[in-house]
């Protein structure tokens, strides 16, 4: 399967808040809030439409019919600084199928390429929970270098602070 980035609209809200609620991708981000579709119109509003974040959709393109194409996950960039040329390269863990290792990697370097290529970018950075090591290695097999580790940076649903490994990525062109 090959995947291409999409740019978010307000016609993915559902599926959006659908992903983003489970409590398997939402165990995987800093703020662990749920969303509406009020809180996500709101959040479009005061982020995709002013540029403040860069957010895609990942589908994924049928082989068999190359037409055909379908969702499956989302990336973002955000707290893009245009002074510094930096930004936080973030994703969602999709609980879809199709949402495996090989295409993910795929939608961080296609990410980053638009990081660096079409916003200016120098250097890109991520934060990832410690206690997901997969994903630290799913950031190192794209070329990011773990920064530090940053302790007790996290509050936890049962309420004990977690460590959090800082990485990033700089343009070298």
């Amino acid at each position: 399967m090959n995947i291409v980035l999409r740019s978010v609209t307000l016609d993915d809200a559902r599926m959006l808040i659908r992903w983003r609620n489970d409590d398997n991708v939402i165990n995987h981000c800093l703020s662990r809030a749920t969303i509406t579709e009020e809180s996500n119109r709101e959040f479009y509003k005061n982020f995709i439409e002013t540029g403040k974040y860069k957010q895609f959709i990942v589908d994924c393109i049928d082989t068999d019919f190359s037409v055909v194409s379908y969702p499956i996950a989302t990336v973002y960039l955000k707290d893009i600084d245009y002074t510094n040329k930096r930004c936080e390269l973030c994703v969602f863990t999709s609980t879809d199928t199709e949402w495996k290792l090989e295409n993910q990697s795929e939608a961080i370097h296609l990410l980053v390429e638009k990081a660096f290529n079409e916003y200016g970018m120098h250097k890109v950075y991520s934060y990832v929970f410690y206690k997901f090591p997969e994903e630290v290695e799913l950031l190192k097999n794209a070329g990011f270098s773990a920064e530090a580790i940053l302790k007790d940076e996290a509050l936890a649903a049962d309420g004990k602070y977690e460590d959090i490994v800082r990485l990033s990525i700089i343009n070298t062109k």
